[in-house]
């Protein structure tokens, strides 16, 4: 099963810098930037209150409403290994 891996840069998680990797129904996230070895895309997402606004490579221009309130700007690569 492959994984699927977002590094991310940016203010709003818990560190600057962090790496989600996502295996099926499960997903780690840790506080270092782990550049996928085959990277898929890149992207910007801005949380501001319950609204998020995503502009990427893959998807282009996606938003959606949360239900909790935060404040995020981040950078990210998106991959897989």
């Amino acid at each position: 099963m492959k994984s699927k891996i977002f590094a991310e840069f940016g203010i709003g998680n818990a560190s600057i810098v962090s790496t989600e990797v996502e295996r099926g129904e499960q997903e780690k996230r840790v506080a270092r930037f782990i550049l996928p070895p085959k990277v898929d895309g890149v992207y910007i997402r801005i949380w501001i209150y319950k609204f998020v606004i995503a502009l990427s490579t893959n998807r282009f221009v996606n938003w959606q409403k949360k239900g909790k309130i935060r404040f995020k700007l981040i950078f990210g690569v998106e991959g897989h290994r």
